[in-house]
């Protein structure tokens, strides 16, 4: 494990220092030992065409990967959105609930607006306000999401005259 750990460092500073080919070497390295890690941010760089041409393709195959073998919240969310390039947008809303499900409350968030829109689900205010107050509730969502959800939220507030 230590050499796995090792390994995933000498990966990161690439990536960091801006050698993808050296990053992609390490984190397929990593991956191939069963690092979740190394294998969703392997995706990553193919998703987003570092160091090379996009392979989304690629990305999405090692994102379904990452997912089954520790239902990695961050490779669901990131499936999802590569769903929502593609324009299917009911495999969308189906791998943001995966995730939420899986413990990510910031998957709430792109969640509650496709209810709000009836993007690839049937529009429901009352799913999309539960969704946002699990995102105002949860500890664990980035401040920008908090926002967001208290901005859609606000015009389902009662107002005082």
């Amino acid at each position: 494990m230590i050499e796995t750990e090792a390994l995933l460092h000498i990966a990161f500073d690439a990536e960091e220092a801006g050698d993808y080919a050296r990053a992609r070497e390490g984190y397929a390295r990593c991956a191939e030992l069963g690092d979740i890690t190394a294998l969703t941010n392997l995706a990553y760089l193919y998703d987003n065409g570092l160091g090379a041409p996009p392979d989304k393709d690629e990305a999405m195959r090692l994102y379904q990967r990452a997912w089954r073998r520790a239902q990695c919240t961050i490779s669901a969310n990131n499936i999802a959105i590569l769903y929502r390039e593609r324009g299917d947008h009911r495999a969308m809303v189906r791998w943001f609930a995966r995730c939420a499900a899986a413990g990510d409350d910031s998957a709430c968030l792109p969640l509650a607006k496709c209810y709000l829109e009836g993007l690839g689900v049937r529009r429901s205010i009352e799913a999309a306000v539960r969704c946002l107050a699990r995102v105002l509730s949860s500890d664990t969502v980035d401040e920008d999401d908090v926002e967001q959800a208290e901005a859609l939220m606000d015009q389902f507030r009662p107002r005082l005259a």
